[in-house]
């Protein structure tokens, strides 16, 4: 029995091959499919998905860095809204991504420690996305240490010691590959 921990499977590029992606998940005994949320855009394909398969399919809530622009207060809001309705298996995708354009840098760091509060608020884990900002989002995760704060860090490029760091805290990562 296998958890996929991270698969967009809802995005439009797989949608029409759903059904083909669920049967070879079952065949090769992945029981459960964590979904990570983008941004609101996402949203309604991603609880479809899981409509389609409750059992398997468990959505998380999050605003995934690369989705951070000018109207990432209103996208928070609308996942805060979500958060007060309904339960998530986790909050994510989140975290810093510094590698493709860093316009909406500041912008990041506030939704990341949103999403962290909530996090923390809910009880939930968090998916930590943190291509090339291993360091920054340690720093950040490290302001929330005693809060039982816990999770994965998802396309982790850090070294050794940072790896043992973050598991004393309560996190798990994903190398990147």
């Amino acid at each position: 029995m296998f958890i996929d921990t991270h698969a967009h499977i809802y995005s439009e590029q797989l949608l029409e091959e759903k059904n083909e992606f669920l049967e070879r998940a079952l065949r090769a005994n992945v029981t459960t499919v964590l979904m990570p949320a983008i941004d609101t855009q996402s949203h309604k394909s991603m609880l479809d998905m899981e409509a389609v398969a409750p059992v398997t399919c468990l959505s998380m809530m999050g605003l995934h860095p690369c989705s951070v622009k000018e109207d990432f207060k209103q996208e928070l809001d609308l996942i805060g809204n979500y958060l007060e309705q309904r339960k998530f298996v986790a909050i994510g995708e989140t975290g810093l991504d510094f590698y493709w354009d860093v316009t909406f840098k500041e912008q990041q760091y506030i939704a990341f420690k949103q999403q962290i509060e909530w996090a923390i608020q809910y009880d939930l884990p968090i998916v930590i996305h943190s291509r090339s900002s291993t360091k920054e989002c340690i720093d950040v995760v490290s302001q929330y240490t005693g809060t039982g704060l816990r999770g994965v860090f998802h396309c982790f490029g850090g070294a050794w010691r940072k790896l043992k760091r973050l598991s004393t805290r309560g996190f798990i990562w994903v190398l990147e590959g």
